[in-house]
């Protein structure tokens, strides 16, 4: 096979954060950590979003250096919704939990700096959610970001999405989540989805099964 190990690694990645691969594992993750899950996805509303909008605007709320804040009400003000992927409840607390894995978009599947600036500080659709509280009428605690792989920028990252946000925010790490043994089971599953895609690709693509 005539792949640089790069390249393979790219494509691991890719599918590994595939949406139909690994959200039904991260939800699965999230109720063996104790959260509940109240709703996938999370559907966020015209009238919580107006929220964020009015706060930034009087200057309730703020956010760091980084952002520019006219171009995040500018984003905002039209949007009918937003929709992180999970609201989740844990003692008594809500959190959003938003899944950006991004495959192989380094080609290392790390969450480092570079990948940050371009995904949530330069493109802000990415990280709206970041703003909000509450949702319908019950403040957010807190927020959760499963990005693709751990970076050794993995402080800085966070430190500067918090600065920028102004938000209480952990970085996951899926490769990581993914070698919870409690977990064993549903990914099991969804390999074996995986198999037989594989395996239907080649018997479509050259009329034979898989060997």
């Amino acid at each position: 096979m005539d792949c640089s190990d790069r390249e393979v690694r790219a494509f691991r990645y890719w599918i590994q954060g595939y949406q139909n691969f690994y959200e039904p594992i991260i939800g699965e993750y999230f109720q063996s950590s104790g959260y509940r899950v109240l709703a996938h996805p999370a559907i966020v509303g015209v009238v919580d979003i107006q929220l964020v909008v009015n706060t930034l605007f009087d200057g309730a709320k703020r956010v760091g250096d980084e952002l520019d804040e006219k171009a995040l009400r500018e984003q905002l003000k039209d949007r009918k919704r937003l929709q992180p992927d999970f609201l989740l409840e844990r003692d008594g607390r809500l959190i959003l939990a938003e899944l950006k894995s991004w495959g192989g978009f380094n080609r290392s599947g790390q969450f480092d700096l570079s990948v940050l600036r371009s995904e949530f500080l330069q493109k802000l659709k990415h990280g709206a959610f970041l703003l909000v509280d509450p949702i319908n009428g019950q403040p957010i605690a807190g927020m959760l970001l499963v990005v693709s792989s751990r970076s050794p920028e993995h402080d800085q990252a966070r430190t500067t999405l918090r600065r920028a946000y102004r938000t209480d925010v952990e970085l996951l790490h899926l490769d990581e989540i993914l070698r919870t043994p409690e977990l064993a089971g549903i990914i099991d599953r969804q390999l074996q989805y995986l198999d037989v895609a594989v395996a239907e690709l080649k018997q479509a693509f050259t009329g034979s099964g898989a060997r």
